[in-house]
């Protein structure tokens, strides 16, 4: 799966130990959290833990593996064409982790006006 990642220029790899993978992204985005929406649309649902976690059953097949890997490819391609992960140059994970900080905190807190 990681190499269709790749060859297609997605953003994405996972990674796995025995049935429980991850979903790691490449590029900072406050929106890599919608895949799993993208990947609801191809028929896919990740785990209640977070989101970026798959857990595979013992008893996927090669043809049961290369239908998760399509739907997979399909639901990251489908976010890229929508815009979802395009890059500002000057975008970081500080600085994103930093804006939603500050976003956060300006709800919390009453206004001084």
């Amino acid at each position: 799966m990681n190499l269709r990642f790749e060859r297609e220029g997605l953003p994405l790899r996972v990674e796995n130990m025995s049935t429980v993978w991850t979903v790691c992204y490449a590029k900072p985005s406050r929106y890599n959290w919608m895949l799993q929406y993208y990947l609801r649309a191809e028929g896919l649902a990740l785990s209640w833990i977070g989101t970026g976690r798959i857990i595979f059953s013992l008893n996927y097949t090669e043809q049961d593996f290369e239908i998760v890997a399509d739907r997979f490819v399909a639901a990251a391609k489908a976010m890229h064409g929508d815009g979802w992960w395009w890059i500002d140059a000057n975008a970081h994970s500080r600085p994103i982790k930093r804006q939603i900080l500050r976003e956060m905190a300006a709800h919390m807190l009453p206004s001084r006006r």
